[in-house]
């Protein structure tokens, strides 16, 4: 009896177990199976004049990004260039520090 109670027990542990873990797993997106719209509009300024600053992207608003990450980093940015992105925000230390620091999941020219 005590047998059979243990391994009923067991099978009901392990697929709570089991179940949980796929919710889990199933939660988890990665970047690059996401859609990103890539629709917000921004300008590529060169501050590279500016202490521990290069590329910048600045959006209509005059808002700045800092930009990072697979896509930006793949990406050749030329001064006053007219792109749209999408992005995610990425706290980082910045020695630029004249904008938001954040992770571009998208960029194309306009």
């Amino acid at each position: 009896m005590q047998l059979s109670s243990f391994t009923f027990h067991y099978k009901v542990v392990c697929t709570l177990a089991l179940g949980a873990g796929f919710v889990l797993l199933s939660a988890c997106q990665d970047d690059k199976s996401a859609d990103p719209a890539c629709s917000t509009p921004a300008t590529i300024r060169d501050l590279t004049g500016l202490d521990g600053c290069r590329f910048v992207l600045e959006l209509s608003s005059g808002k700045r990004l800092e930009p990072a990450g697979e896509a930006w980093t793949a990406y050749t940015p030329h001064d006053g260039e007219k792109v749209y992105i999408a992005y995610t925000d990425d706290p980082r230390a910045s020695i630029c520090m004249v904008g938001q620091t954040v992770k571009i999941v998208c960029i194309r020219a306009r």
